[in-house]
């Protein structure tokens, strides 16, 4: 019995000493960078949201066919080329958002262990794109202003008209004109032969037979071009952007436009401006996150606030986008537990600084 008893006092000395035995702790706390040390720390920002509008705008360019007099007369034409112009429009304006990072939005974090809050997921410029996570894997930064226009195009000419002797032997351009509708007919007349299958050699095969009418839609184009004109664009892109800010007016010059040169300079005053407007739909709350100091703090993110961006030229809205600014919206802390697990990954909007995803694998 005594034995019993011994044995039962030393499996207790065991068990209260293995309960006993130090654990590592993990645990991340956060603290606003700005008020606090942070030798030793991680720091991550919040991002300032950035609008960026990317303009694609066309340079046209019209010449008049030498024979546009006759256009009505001998082709029935109204809808033609009279006088030779240059000018420029705007065909397209896309709204898009991005993130740079917010100096006065700066949040250290202290870990002890290994929590998920200690692998955090930054942009090369420090701005939080998520904790213990492959998300940011697919993370391109936006790049400055471009200018991307198409390359310089020729010189518009009748040079390419497959002119018979017949009609250059002309002396009058009304006889030419004469001579080339009628080639214009004949043309058309093929065509419809060869559709319906009215003449006596058919082309051998499917594909000398689409030779043929494209041949034919070609060379028909090419005489037209006489009488209707030539039409030729160049298209330039360009990305501008602009930071909405609280503090400053919502209805600013974006940038400069002209019909005759195309985009001007901010303070060329030939062009027309063209602006940018951003309305924000929700009040303004404190940024600053109220810690008890005795307390840990949870991560640090931003819910952003709703704005509808407009670009109007003149009295013409371009676009309309209804998007989400950080710097509209409010700071928050998540419970400071949910980082303390090394299998908790989180997926953060590197333009807004919101949260996007949060998972925890088992």
């Amino acid at each position: 019995m005594k034995k019993i008893t011994n044995l039962s006092i030393l499996v207790l000395i065991f068990f209260l000493g293995a309960c006993s035995a130090p654990r590592v702790v993990s645990k991340a706390d956060f603290s606003d960078a700005s008020t606090t040390a942070s030798s030793g720390k991680l720091i991550y920002h919040l991002p300032t949201t950035v609008v960026n509008i990317k303009v694609t705008a066309q340079k046209v360019t019209e010449k008049r066919g030498p024979y546009y007099r006759y256009s009505e007369r001998y082709l029935n034409l109204s809808d033609i080329i009279t006088e030779d112009r240059e000018y420029w429009e705007i065909t397209e304006a896309v709204i898009f958002t991005s993130g740079n990072p917010d100096p006065e939005k700066s949040f250290s974090i202290a870990a002890q262990g290994i929590p998920a809050g200690a692998a955090v997921n930054l942009t090369p410029d420090g701005t939080l794109l998520g904790f213990n996570s492959s998300f940011d894997k697919g993370f391109h930064k936006t790049s400055e202003p471009t200018n991307d226009s198409s390359k310089k195009v020729d010189e518009i000419n009748f040079n390419d008209i497959p002119f018979t002797e017949e009609q250059l032997i002309k002396t009058s351009s009304a006889a030419t004109a004469e001579e080339v509708a009628a080639a214009i007919y004949d043309i058309r007349e093929t065509r419809r032969r060869l559709l319906e299958g009215d003449v006596k050699n058919l082309p051998p095969d499917e594909g000398s037979y689409r030779r043929i009418l494209e041949g034919l839609d070609r060379m028909e184009e090419q005489y037209l071009s006489l009488f209707k004109g030539k039409k030729q664009t160049q298209t330039t892109i360009k990305t501008f952007t602009f930071t909405p800010d609280i503090t400053t007016s919502a209805n600013q010059v974006l940038f400069r436009f002209s019909g005759q040169k195309g985009f001007t300079q901010i303070d060329d005053m030939t062009g027309t401006p063209v602006y940018i407007e951003v309305v924000n739909h929700e009040a303004t709350e404190n940024n600053k996150i109220q810690v008890n100091p005795k307390e840990r703090t949870g991560m640090i993110y931003c819910k952003p606030g709703k704005a509808t961006v407009k670009v109007i030229d003149r009295t013409k809205l371009l676009t309309e986008e209804n998007v989400l600014l950080g710097q509209f919206g409010s700071l928050h802390t998540m419970p400071p537990s949910l980082l303390d697990n090394p299998n908790t990954s989180v997926q953060m909007d590197p333009a807004t600084g919101a949260i996007l995803n949060i998972r925890v694998q088992e």
